[in-house]
């Protein structure tokens, strides 16, 4: 149990902390009915849109909209039939081998079980599809076509683009992934968190020359302290900044008073409190902030949500009911698959908890495959062995 939790974290703080590692699949949403919304779509967004959404429908399916999948004209042009999973071709294909041609998805690896599963869950219950589905999934479509990028930065003679330059090469031949932003602009997008404790307040201070031109900083995991917010500090073009997982505390947040133009910033699992969100109400450009782990508390969030309106701030404080739904699903599938006798009905013998079967609605065990078998072919013999309803 305690490695599935470590696994139930992982994948939640990947969904909850952007730049940070890739967002897990969703997860089945508990022991009641499937929800089209919070279940279903977010998995055809994430792997089956690509090839049948908008932009491409291959083998003519499209998955981004109730009509594409239900079309008028009867069942016969569905690949979904509702109630019927067994009848689905859609399922039929999720559930083929990795290397058959057939395969849905064909790109990457194949839905985890897991997912196969809640997707038969959705199409015995009914396939439901509600408007709301259509409207989530056509918003994060939209959502992933990206603007162009544009910074209003400041001018720079020639002795500044040569600092710049010369900070750059430094930077890079430290280790630390250094790129504009886009091709169309010279905004700086600054990645140190590949290099972790190899960077400390020396190598951040490489960072000052940067600051006419950096909007973009990752410094997750890194050794910087709360004296190396001194070099932040001066970085006043910054829009996003990451310090995940480093040794920043409320000193530092308080150094960063001055970043006006801050949109973005991720403290996972640093050492700053309430004290410190208090300073951050400075920023009066802050969209998001993660402090999940961190000393903050509810109280103090909402005490900055009260001068910044527009903030958004992810405490990873819904972790722990999602873990509890995760546990409660697994003891209850676990309860449900539980046969109902402990002695195999043909032999006599205990019960290997590998062999069962469903049968009239109740689960059966064997000892061995070939007394269920057995089972499969004259029920009725053996019925009396077995518990009575």
């Amino acid at each position: 149990m305690r490695a599935f939790a470590a696994v139930v974290l992982a994948a939640v703080f990947a969904a909850a902390v952007p730049g940070q590692e890739p967002a897990p699949t969703p997860q089945p949403g508990g022991s009641g009915k499937v929800d089209f919304r919070t279940d279903i779509a977010p998995i055809l967004v994430a792997r089956c849109v690509e090839c049948h959404g908008p932009k491409e429908q291959k083998g003519d399916l499209r998955l981004d909209a109730r009509i594409h999948l239900f079309p008028e004209g009867g069942e016969d042009g569905w690949s979904v039939t509702p109630a019927k999973p067994d009848d689905s071709e859609l399922l039929r294909r999720l559930a083929l081998p990795p290397d058959d041609d057939e395969v849905m998805p064909a790109k990457g690896e194949p839905l985890t079980k897991a997912q196969q599963d809640l997707f038969r869950r959705w199409v015995a219950e009914g396939a439901e599809w509600p408007a709301a589905g259509d409207e989530w999934i056509a918003a994060e479509l939209a959502a992933q076509v990206l603007p162009k990028i544009t910074f209003d930065l400041p001018e720079l003679d020639a002795a500044g683009e040569a600092a710049i330059d010369t900070a750059v090469q430094a930077l890079r031949q430290l280790g630390a992934v250094v790129q504009p932003v886009a091709s169309d602009t010279k905004a700086l997008d600054v990645n140190l968190s590949l290099l972790r404790d190899q960077v400390g307040d020396a190598q951040v201070a490489l960072l000052a020359p940067l600051a006419p031109r950096l909007v973009w900083l990752n410094l997750s995991r890194t050794a910087v302290s709360d004296a190396g917010a001194e070099v932040l500090a001066q970085l006043g073009e910054l829009r996003r900044l990451h310090a995940a997982n480093t040794a920043l505390g409320d000193a530092a947040i308080e150094r960063l008073r001055g970043l006006g133009k801050l949109e973005y910033l991720n403290l996972y699992g640093t050492k700053v409190g309430d004290d410190g969100l208090a300073g951050l109400a400075a920023l009066g450009k802050l969209q998001r902030l993660y402090v999940w782990q961190t000393r903050a508390t509810a109280a103090g969030a909402t005490a900055l949500r009260g001068k910044l309106p527009q903030l958004q701030v992810d405490l990873g404080d819904y972790v722990e009911a999602r873990l509890e739904a995760a546990q409660k699903e697994i003891a209850e599938r676990t309860e449900r698959q539980k046969p109902i006798n402990d002695v195999c009905p043909v032999a006599d013998k205990p019960v290997d908890p590998a062999q069962t079967i469903e049968h009239e609605g109740r689960r059966i065990g064997f000892c061995c495959a070939k007394c269920k078998a057995a089972f499969q072919k004259e029920p009725a013999k053996f019925l009396a062995k077995l518990p009575a309803k």
